[in-house]
C-alpha cells in the first residue's frame, strides 16, 4: 500500500514539474510585480478576515502542499514567526526560494512528500495551513492529517481554505458539456487520471505524465480531521470559485458551494 502511495506521489511530482515552467511563463511577471510592493499580501476577503480573527502574528506556521509559496510569504509579511512550506514539486519549491530571496522574505521551503516529513519538524508549529488545490492530489488523506497533527504543538490550529468538492460534479470551464449541468457523481471514489497537463494559468493542453486526483467528500474531510485528533472549531462555505475552474458557475449567481474554510484545533 505504501508503495502505491509513493508511486502516485512520484507521478504527480513529475506532472507538476512539467506544469510549473508553463505557469512561470504566464505568471512570473505578475507575481514579481505583486511582491515588489512591500505591503502586498495575497490573502483577501473571508480568508484574510478569519486569519486575522485567529491571529498569525508571532505564530510558527507550516504550509502543506505550498506550491510556489506566495501565500506563505504573505503570512510572513503579516507578522508570522517561523514559516516553513512543504511541497512535492521541485520546480515550485525552486520558484518559492527564488522569490523569497529576491524580496527578502524569511521563510524555509522543503521539497518533500508531506506523508514522509522528517520528525525534526514535529511539534514545532502553532498553525498548519492548507490552501486551494492541495487535498485532491493526496493519495492518503487520513495520513496527511495525521502528519498535520504531529507538526502542531498542543492546541495548535489547522486552517484549510480549499476548493469545495461539490463543485466537482460540474464540468470545468472549457470542458465539453453544459457548464451548469451536473455531470459527475459527488460520491465517486474512482481515482481520476489526467494526461492533458495541469496548466490552469495558460490553458495549454500538452502530453503530460499521468496526474492522479483522489476525490473526497466534505464528510470524508470532517471525519479524517476528527480521527487525526482535531476538534473542529468552525466550518464556512462560500460561492466563490477560488480554483478558477468553475468561473461560469460563480458568474451564474446560483450561490453554489464552491469553496470552504475549515478551522480546527489539536486536542
Amino acid at each position: 500500500m505504501k508503495d502505491d502511495k509513493q508511486n502516485y506521489t512520484q507521478a504527480n511530482r513529475e506532472a507538476w514539474n512539467m506544469a510549473m515552467p508553463k505557469h512561470r511563463e504566464v505568471m512570473n511577471e505578475k507575481w514579481d510585480a505583486m511582491f515588489s510592493d512591500p505591503n502586498f499580501i495575497f490573502q483577501a476577503g473571508d480568508e484574510l478576515r478569519l486569519l486575522e480573527e485567529i491571529g498569525v502574528r508571532g505564530k510558527n506556521i507550516a504550509h502543506l502542499s505550498c506550491n510556489n509559496g506566495i501565500e506563505l510569504m504573505s503570512l510572513v509579511r503579516m507578522g508570522a514567526g517561523e514559516c516553513v512550506g512543504f511541497d512535492i514539486c521541485d520546480e515550485a519549491i525552486a520558484d518559492a526560494e527564488t522569490r523569497a530571496k529576491e524580496f527578502g522574505i524569511e521563510c524555509e521551503f522543503l521539497r518533500t512528500d508531506v506523508l514522509e516529513l522528517p520528525e525534526e519538524y514535529f511539534g514545532r508549529f502553532d498553525m498548519v495551513y492548507i490552501t486551494v488545490g492541495a487535498l485532491v492530489w493526496i493519495p492518503d488523506l487520513r495520513g496527511y492529517f495525521e502528519v498535520a497533527s504531529k507538526l502542531l504543538a498542543p492546541g495548535g490550529v489547522l486552517f484549510i481554505y480549499e476548493h469545495h468538492p461539490y463543485a466537482g460534479i460540474f464540468p470545468y470551464d472549457g470542458e465539453p458539456g453544459e457548464t451548469l449541468r451536473a455531470k459527475y457523481n459527488y460520491f465517486d471514489e474512482e481515482i481520476f487520471v489526467g494526461r492533458e497537463g495541469i496548466d490552469y494559468y495558460g490553458g495549454t493542453v500538452y502530453e503530460s505524465p499521468p496526474a492522479y486526483e483522489f476525490p473526497y467528500t466534505i464528510s470524508d474531510l470532517i471525519n479524517v480531521v476528527i480521527s487525526a485528533g482535531f476538534r473542529i472549531a468552525s466550518f464556512h462555505e462560500f460561492p466563490k470559485d477560488i480554483a478558477k475552474g468553475h468561473t461560469e458557475l460563480e458568474k451564474a449567481g446560483l450561490k453554489l458551494p464552491l469553496s470552504y474554510i475549515l478551522i480546527a484545533r489539536k486536542q
